[in-house]
């Protein structure tokens, strides 16, 4: 069973002001015994927990351990990866450029990087900044796999030659690409670093001053896994590898399902989508400077004209919220995403680095916030009741069983999950081979665009294994399935996409081995031998 021990922590002066003595009048309390009851429900190693309540911290606890093996508590200073959250701060990035009148909110992107091209010119021409911060630039979620390590500018570039280019405005199209280019706005406006600018318009006037705009901030280059799905090139990485450091370790699965610990993922490629590192006491002072409508205290850190723009909707996009009013509609804003609950406006984003769940939710009306991350799978369900749990307990509601309805609803995706692998499973034609001999399809793969090459090797064990050539990189295990599709097993990241992942292969009756297909990682071709 996980460890689930609360443990109340004074914050004075460090990040944010003092728990008050008396939390939202005493409303809150039962809130620590709620979640340790709940912990072992989550499977969760740990979690931190802040919440905010007229411009006041009236919670910030952590729970259960940093690591699993080791007895190394949570407290609300211990900083985990934040992945999508990160998405706020890039909106707001893009906002005090907009109070310095640097930038307008409707510039076309390629006023400030002439260099950005999509395929299609008019959109290229038409392309915003309001648009990639909307999710409405019809760019693709990533628009190269995060397998190899490639910087922003040049996975930037490469986007004039993609064929996935949705139209522009049409509809919602969640999109990390776009808000990497955003962040490519940052640096070509300040001339700065988008990390360096976030320190010094955010993070420093919100005394967050332990969170970081990369993982490399925080741990030297050999514990970070350099892309997503990577390894640390240093191999198994803990606590003990940031000596002096409050950080919590990601979890994940390895292929039979069992708990493992991950290396912190770098985003940088696209790093303004997904790249901050926080902590929950700070996140609170994140959340008071949005309650606030700009200011933190009586320090000004964005316009309240900016803040709002941030906050309103944009463009339609279904809700997110477990428990929102009406689950299917919903709006996005810029950097946020918008519903009701219980009537009130309902504002908040998530986050999903591999093993690292982070969530952060406003309730504007009662001037209330609930920042939740987490150091394991990417379910979300905590992150939903323990806000849906706090937001009524603060709106004097009835009392309802949030953890009831959270399990079922896990419950029900779970078992469908488990129902499409088992039909998956069910379709495998047994006694196959691979049309050629293993030996024949060890080699070299490219990406058709320059985005980077795989490697497959013979193994000792007599499976193929395939890699991206720099240590950390994608690599893993490939499992012959039946005729030339191979099973992949995931050596970094979270072993659930063992169970879902595969290679296939097409032959070519004259050149052999042509292409290795991927899926949802791109596809690669044979290069010559």
């Amino acid at each position: 069973m996980l460890l689930g021990v609360g443990l109340a922590i004074t914050l004075g002066g460090i990040a944010c002001r003092d728990v008050a003595e008396d939390p939202a009048g005493g409303r809150l309390a039962g809130l620590s015994d709620y979640i340790q009851a709940s912990m072992a429900d989550w499977d969760l190693p740990g979690l931190a927990v802040a919440v905010v309540h007229e411009d006041e911290v009236v919670f910030a606890e952590g729970f259960g351990v940093k690591e699993l093996g080791r007895e190394d508590p949570v407290d609300a200073h211990t900083l985990f990866q934040v992945g999508s959250v990160s998405k706020s701060f890039a909106a707001a990035a893009i906002g005090a450029l907009v109070d310095d009148g640097m930038v307008h909110w409707d510039d076309p992107v390629v006023e400030h990087l002439p260099w950005f091209r999509v395929k299609d010119p008019e959109v290229t021409r038409e392309m915003t900044i309001r648009d990639l911060l909307s999710h409405q630039s019809g760019m693709p979620g990533d628009a190269f796999p995060t397998l190899a390590i490639m910087d922003a500018r040049a996975a930037a570039e490469r986007v004039r030659h993609l064929d996935n280019q949705a139209p522009l405005r049409e509809s919602f199209r969640y999109s990390n690409q776009g808000y990497g280019v955003a962040g490519l706005v940052v640096e070509a406006v300040t001339g700065r670093t988008w990390g360096e600018w976030v320190r010094e318009r955010l993070f420093r006037p919100m005394e967050m001053h332990n969170s970081a705009a990369s993982p490399y901030e925080v741990w030297e280059e050999p514990f970070v896994a350099p892309t997503f799905w990577g390894t640390a090139p240093a191999g198994t990485v803990g606590i003990a590898d940031a000596p002096g450091r409050n950080v919590a370790m990601p979890h994940g699965a390895d292929r039979e399902g069992m708990r493992r610990v991950l290396a912190w993922q770098s985003f940088d490629s696209m790093q303004a989508a997904g790249s901050v590192v926080s902590s929950a006491a700070e996140m609170a002072n994140w959340v008071r400077m949005h309650l606030a409508r700009g200011k933190f205290g009586d320090r000004p850190v964005l316009r309240e004209a900016t803040v709002e723009e941030m906050h309103a909707p944009q463009v339609a996009s279904g809700a997110t919220f477990l428990f929102a009013d009406d689950t299917s509609s919903g709006t996005y804003a810029l950097g946020w995403s918008r519903t009701t609950f219980e009537g009130h406006p309902y504002l908040s984003h998530g986050g999903g680095i591999l093993g690292f769940p982070a969530y952060v939710a406003l309730l504007p009306d009662i001037s209330a916030g609930v920042v939740v991350l987490a150091n394991g799978d990417a379910w979300f369900h905590p992150h939903h009741e323990i806000s849906a749990w706090v937001f009524a307990r603060l709106l004097d509601r009835e009392p309802r069983d949030w953890h009831r309805e959270s399990m079922a609803h896990k419950t029900a995706i779970v078992e469908q999950i488990d129902s499409t692998l088992a039909a998956q499973d069910s379709a495998r034609v047994p006694g196959t081979l691979p049309t050629l001999p293993l030996a024949e399809y060890v080699g070299s793969y490219a990406d058709p665009l320059g985005a980077g090459h795989a490697e497959v090797v013979l193994a000792q064990d007599g499976w193929l294994r395939l890699h991206f050539g720099e240590p950390g990189t994608f690599s893993g295990d490939m499992e012959h399935w039946n005729d030339d599709v191979f099973r992949l097993y995931f050596d970094g990241g979270d072993g659930q996409m063992d169970r879902s992942s595969f290679a296939t292969f097409t032959i070519d009756s004259e050149l052999g081995v042509a292409v290795m297909d991927l899926g949802f990682m791109g596809q690669y071709r044979r290069r010559e031998r």
